[in-house]
């Protein structure tokens, strides 16, 4: 939303006419982009604190005193799982550091998922927690959704696509011309006032800022739905994307199915292997056939493997800890060892048959394409749990440099906005072709952006011809 770069000289007539064609791109940008950036850069910044607040918070639930004798795995999942007798059962994970409480996650008849903690020294329950009241469940889907469900995962998607836009424009806006000055550029000038003072105080810290706020914009954009989708396409298009997924019905875990789905070529070899109650158990067909009817609200009753088999045979194959077991789906279906998804340099997925613990698959890090590999750790890095406090330390900074910009962005153009107008600056001037075509390949990668620079143009150029006086620029000098 600035108008002229420090230190600059006037300009020749094409270069005022493409800098103010690209002005008035930012400044469409940054009116629609702004209040959203507010909310997210808030909601981010606290999010990236949530396993501090979470261990703060639930700490009656998440501690128990350290105990000389640990209750069976078993046990612990039993003690959960009679909270809610009629509930599905569908992660497991053990108290693997002492003091600690073991976690069973249950999704109840009317679809609310909760969690049940247990003291692994009594197989105490030491209280439950529903997923709906996290704080942090609340944080997370209004940064990503708005609470507006799929509809608000588009807009958020948007925004950020259109905050690419706005960082680029800004940061051709307010390069030095024709030479190179610190001042106004990376230093304020904080003994100017008025507009310049703004000025200053909204560009300098986009400047600093911008690697790290590109960063975060990429990387947030990797699980959207129009872009993410687009990205995993093209990863899988040129064989660098996550190991491919088995179509298989019966094989399937709890929690999300094959997790991540299987590397190429091992799907039809799982496929073929058919989990089944022992041949040699005379009843074992009519604890099958009885199963298949209770399966859905009591799995924790089919004759299987015990929890502590799951979880020997998870050190047997250097499991990284922790660790969820996500459960079987159907008297067919396996038991899913998954490491903690902020590790993901050390990411196992161990899947076993349920009756034999045999090794269906094993997918490790390695396994991804660097495609997928880059997706796995920008994700986690995009919310401040790749290398720790510094990198909370780091995306908290960048959310605040966020809220900073869109306010100072904002205040800049109320200050300057005459009565019953946008003023938006008037150009019709034509973008050169290096910039157009680095826009389509820009839009080529985010799909939501494509079509809405095409609304955008036409939108435009509707009010510049129905509504002249909305979008008349009011030029000022300072």
């Amino acid at each position: 939303m600035n108008q002229l770069s420090p230190g600059s000289s006037p300009p020749s007539e094409s270069q005022s006419a493409l800098y103010r064609a690209v002005w008035r791109w930012h400044f469409y940008a940054g009116l629609f982009v702004a209040p959203l950036a507010i909310l997210l850069s808030v909601t981010g910044a606290i999010y990236l604190w949530k396993p501090q607040y979470e261990a703060w918070r639930y700490r009656a639930l998440l501690t128990a005193p350290v105990g000389t004798v640990t209750q069976s795995a078993a046990a612990q999942f039993a003690a959960a799982t009679a909270t809610h007798p009629d509930a599905t059962a569908i992660t497991f994970t053990p108290a693997f550091t002492p003091g600690s409480t073991s976690e069973t996650v249950l999704r109840l008849r009317d679809g609310e998922k909760t969690s049940v903690y247990v003291d692994p020294a009594t197989a105490r329950v030491t209280g439950e927690l529903a997923d709906s009241d996290r704080f942090m469940r609340i944080v997370h889907d209004l940064h990503g959704t708005l609470l507006a469900g799929s509809a608000g995962e588009y807009v958020v998607e948007l925004a950020a696509s259109w905050a690419i836009i706005l960082f680029l424009t800004g940061l051709y806006l307010w390069w030095p011309r024709p030479h190179f000055t610190a001042w106004g550029f990376l230093l304020p000038r904080l003994r100017a006032k008025g507009r310049v003072f703004w000025r200053d105080l909204h560009a300098v810290p986009a400047v600093w800022l911008a690697a790290a706020t590109l960063f975060l914009l990429t990387t947030g954009l990797l699980w959207t739905k129009a872009a993410g989708t687009w990205y995993r396409t093209i990863s899988a298009a040129v064989g660098q994307g996550t190991p491919r997924e088995s179509n298989a019905g019966a094989h399937r875990s709890e929690l999300t199915g094959w997790s991540p789905p299987l590397q190429a070529g091992l799907a039809q070899k799982i496929d073929a292997l058919v989990s089944a109650p022992p041949a040699d158990d005379p009843h074992a067909e009519h604890r099958r056939a009885s199963a298949e009817s209770k399966f859905e609200n009591r799995n924790s009753k089919i004759p299987s493997l015990s929890l502590d088999r799951v979880i020997a045979i998870a050190a047997e194959h250097h499991v990284t800890q922790p660790y969820a077991i996500a459960l079987p789906v159907g008297p067919t279906g396996v038991y899913s060892a998954l490491t903690d998804r902020n590790l993901a340099f050390s990411r196992v997925y161990l899947h076993l048959d349920r009756y034999s613990g045999r090794v269906l698959a094993e997918v490790r890090y390695g396994d991804f394409g660097w495609l997928a590999k880059f997706s796995l750790w920008a994700i986690i890095a995009h919310e401040g749990q790749l290398f720790g406090l510094l990198n909370q330390l780091l995306g908290t900074l960048a959310a605040l440099g966020v809220l900073l910009l869109a306010v100072t962005g904002l205040t800049m153009w109320w200050q300057r906005r005459p009565a019953s107008q946008l003023a938006a600056p008037a150009s019709d001037a034509t973008l050169p072709r290096a910039v157009f075509v680095g826009t389509l390949l820009l839009a080529a990668f985010l799909p939501l952006l494509a079509a809405s620079l095409v609304l955008a143009w036409l939108a435009d150029h509707f009010l510049r011809q129905r509504w002249p006086a909305l979008s008349r620029d009011n030029p000022t000098t300072d």
